[in-house]
């Protein structure tokens, strides 16, 4: 089968981006092709909105979510609506964001939930990272890692204040933020790191314990999929997609008020309310769910055979 992927940009690190680039090497590796331009192509992959160019005669669109805040939804949407309205198949990243979009636009010809996926073999260790992860695990009896590109909706405020109160409980723990724009004062036991490449993104996650992730009304975010991927359980919000990525495999913390997808300023989210609690026992979580990119892969597949 011969992919159209459009409105992509592999060399973007970008959530879509990313995921785009590692569809396109798994697909690759299952023995299809992936091209830039239509001509020739069994069906067109559109990542959230059309590039303008031509497309294949079938249309599939990945949502990771549309505008929602009430400033931006009729203008932002204008283009993805478009799209919604005439693609053969819609692929959702999580039962969330296919709730938000059938509210508001109805149900579509067909569509797919279908998580993002992650190759947990394609990365390299660094001999040096790994001597200061040595020393990290050395001096702190639990490493937490947070990553994202931070702005107000991914709450890393929210994420220190929960790290603080497990401090109580684990009083040698460290926090390692990953990821641009972090709006933090130096902090005791808590390490910054910047934009940092996936190897290295890698390499930290997989020597962490958890993940805390309490972003609110996130999709699908790959780095929480990063995390499952290297067996590290995660704290996210009950509100958005992440829980369905996380399952039993972590902790989900309730919100004050539940979401019930009405317009809202996401970039404004509420706080949540933190007290004193103990993680679960990793043991008692069993085994973390399938978040391989070749699953991804397959069921990607599927959807374009079903449109022959």
């Amino acid at each position: 089968m011969i992919v159209h992927f459009d409105n992509v940009n592999l060399n973007s690190r970008s959530g879509p981006n990313s995921f785009a680039k590692r569809l396109k090497l798994e697909l690759e590796k299952l023995g299809h092709g992936v091209v830039e331009k239509p001509n020739n192509a069994d069906v067109s992959l559109v990542f959230i909105e059309p590039s303008g160019f031509s497309l294949a005669k079938k249309v599939v669109q990945r949502l990771d979510g549309i505008w929602f805040a009430p400033h931006e939804f009729e203008a932002n949407n204008a283009n993805i609506k478009l799209l919604y309205q005439r693609s053969d198949h819609i692929i959702w990243q999580s039962n969330f964001d296919k709730n938000m979009v059938t509210k508001w636009w109805g149900h579509p010809k067909a569509g797919t939930v279908v998580v993002n996926g992650v190759s947990f073999d394609a990365y390299l260790d660094d001999n040096k990272l790994k001597e200061q992860l040595d020393l990290l695990k050395a001096r702190h009896e639990k490493i937490f890692v947070s990553s994202a590109n931070w702005h107000p909706q991914k709450r890393l405020q929210e994420n220190l204040k929960f790290f603080k109160c497990l401090k109580k409980k684990y009083p040698t723990a460290c926090l390692i933020v990953m990821g641009s724009n972090p709006t933090l004062q130096r902090e005791e036991d808590v390490y910054l790191t910047g934009n940092i490449t996936h190897d290295h993104s890698m390499q930290i996650m997989k020597s962490s314990d958890w993940m805390l992730h309490l972003a609110w009304l996130d999709h699908c975010p790959n780095t929480v999929v990063e995390a499952l991927s290297c067996k590290v359980p995660v704290v996210c919000s009950e509100d958005g997609g992440t829980k369905e990525l996380v399952q039993n495999y972590g902790l989900v913390l309730k919100e004050k008020v539940p979401y019930n997808y009405q317009l809202t300023n996401y970039e404004n989210p509420p706080q949540l309310e933190i007290t004193e609690m103990d993680l679960p026992n990793i043991e008692s979580l069993g085994a973390p769910p399938d978040v391989s990119i070749t699953t991804a892969a397959r069921k990607y597949l599927q959807v374009f055979e079903s449109l022959k």
